[in-house]
């Protein structure tokens, strides 16, 4: 199969931006991602403010990626942007705060897909599901723009809210009945962990129109490996740049 044909099959998605070279879900690390011609698109979670802003940080607690404290809710969105939420990666990231998902909208505007990964663990999730879909309603991005989830009541909670909007499940299982299970959600979209992905599976993906992403794949071997398979998914990876040289045939690690 050449390069081509392997980049349209298996298009990249950047896992928190460019997470191996920057900390994730900071702006600095959708830069470096959207300075990268073949990354379609970014992948970034997503959690509410005190003041019900939709800010872009993995964790529901502060205290793995910033100098912070306790929970996110916990705070504003401007008192969070003023976090150091990247020296716990590099002393030259010291500057970057979290950012919210309307900056990261701007940012990424006519130059890359995101999928927005809405959590919902430390919130009411139907107001996370408004807040968010209202957030990319007002920057005009609902077209370019898929929310995923864990928790299928966010899901129905943004299919209430929005009939155009695609939405897709989180998993981390291979059960039989995923599919089914999608749809049932009025979603087409399945996020899944890579070593889930098999013949079968994607097969029946496939005859009821589902995308599929697996995740998080960043050694060359894996991505070698499922880039050589014959049927239509993307690659989510925290390093876009072997995903590139994979593509291209290029040395493997």
């Amino acid at each position: 199969m050449d390069a081509v044909t392997k980049e349209k099959l298996h298009p990249c998605v950047a896992h928190r931006g460019f997470s191996g070279e920057a900390p994730e879900n900071t702006m600095a690390a959708f830069r470096m991602a959207i300075d990268l011609p073949y990354v379609k698109w970014i992948e970034l979670d997503v959690h509410l403010s005190k003041d019900d802003v939709p800010v872009v940080i993995h964790d529901d607690d502060l205290d793995r990626t910033t100098n912070g404290e306790g929970p996110v809710k916990g705070k504003t969105a401007e008192e969070l942007s003023k976090l150091d939420a990247g020296s716990w990666f590099d002393a030259r990231f010291s500057e970057e705060g979290v950012p919210t998902l309307g900056e990261v909208l701007d940012l990424t505007a006519g130059k890359c897909r995101l999928n927005v990964e809405l959590k919902g663990e430390d919130s009411g999730r139907a107001r996370l599901a408004a807040k968010a879909l209202e957030t990319i309603r007002a920057h005009g991005r609902e077209s370019d723009t898929l929310i995923t989830s864990f928790q299928p009541d966010i899901l129905q909670e943004v299919r209430r809210l929005s009939d155009t909007i695609r939405t897709g499940l989180i998993v981390d299982e291979g059960a039989d009945d995923l599919i089914d299970r999608i749809k049932e959600l009025g979603a087409d979209f399945l996020s899944i962990g890579f070593h889930h992905l098999n013949e079968k599976l994607l097969a029946k993906a496939r005859e009821a129109s589902v995308d599929v992403m697996g995740w998080t794949v960043n050694s060359e071997s894996d991505l070698s490996r499922l880039a050589s398979r014959p049927e239509a998914f993307q690659l989510c990876t925290n390093y876009p740049d072997r995903w590139h040289s994979v593509m291209r045939g290029e040395h493997l690690r």
